[in-house]
């Protein structure tokens, strides 16, 4: 499986546009993944994603949604004329708590439905204005793709599509354990222990393991290690360190231990995400 870095292609975003793309039948995209939400418009033809087996079709007026990490690959149905949008959920938050979270929302993410065929009339006209914007380049453009991107989001939390992490965030749960939070993201290298972190709040640790699963939704052992799981495929991706090393770095107690969660959250091995990195240089 190929792990793709979408490079950023309108200045002043972290958004990529490829507004017109033209494909002839059995043209294919091997599988691979990214953290970026993917939204495929459809002009003419048929187009499919496969998730697990699992084939997705579109036509022309469809918009096909594919979530952030989810593996997949793509291939024409049919000769088609589609566009390609792709951008982080987190970096359309307020900045200083989509820091915080921005694992809760990645890890949410993961239980969200991975893919969506979405015949919406609204969706479509939204992305094609995007990818006019960012064919003509008129003045502020980047401004308006930027309002763009912000409609389709309000979009998919109104549809139940993603996780509103406004939502989330702005929990009384979330608002509480915020600092718990903000700790693992900064000590994850580190023996983090529940008693610790919990002692950290003041909170008794089995309040504290109730309250981070109702704001997260996940346990505080599951976050932690999905934390670390974020942080290696970043040493994974950008340098040679040996696998082991890499484990330490991250905080897991051994290399095995690391390797089986590693594949839990990523549906392979560390080693083979390294040997199958890919950057999209677009």
């Amino acid at each position: 499986m190929l792990n793709q870095t979408v490079k950023s292609n309108i200045p002043k975003t972290t958004i990529h546009a490829t507004p017109l793309r033209v494909s002839k039948t059995n043209g294919v995209f091997p599988p691979h993944r990214h953290d970026e939400l993917e939204l495929l418009v459809i002009y003419e033809g048929a187009f499919c994603c496969t998730v697990n087996g699992k084939d997705y079709i579109g036509k022309a007026g469809d918009v096909i949604f594919i979530n952030s990490g989810v593996p997949h690959s793509t291939y024409t149905v049919e000769p088609s004329v589609t566009g390609l949008l792709q951008f982080k959920q987190t970096n359309f938050l307020d900045p200083d708590i989509a820091r915080i979270i921005k694992y809760s929302v990645r890890l949410n993410n993961l239980s969200d439905e991975p893919v969506r065929i979405l015949s919406s009339p609204e969706l479509f006209n939204t992305i094609k204005e995007i990818f006019d914007e960012s064919d003509a380049k008129r003045t502020a453009y980047d401004f308006y793709i930027k309002s763009g991107i912000y409609k389709i989001m309000g979009y998919l939390y109104r549809e139940g599509i993603l996780s509103d992490a406004e939502k989330l965030y702005n929990a009384k749960d979330m608002q509480k354990i915020l600092p718990a939070l903000a700790y693992i993201n900064s000590n994850y290298a580190e023996d983090v222990t529940l008693e610790e972190v919990s002692a950290r709040l003041s909170f008794d640790p089995s309040y504290f393991c109730r309250l981070f699963k109702s704001a997260v939704g996940s346990t505080f052992t599951e976050y932690l290690n999905f934390v670390r799981v974020c942080k290696a495929e970043k040493l994974l991706s950008e340098t040679n360190d040996s696998i082991i090393s890499i484990s330490e770095a991250v905080g897991f107690s051994s290399a095995s231990y690391f390797n089986r969660i590693f594949k839990r959250f990523r549906n392979c091995t560390p080693r083979y995400y390294r040997a199958t990195k890919y950057r999209n240089n677009m």
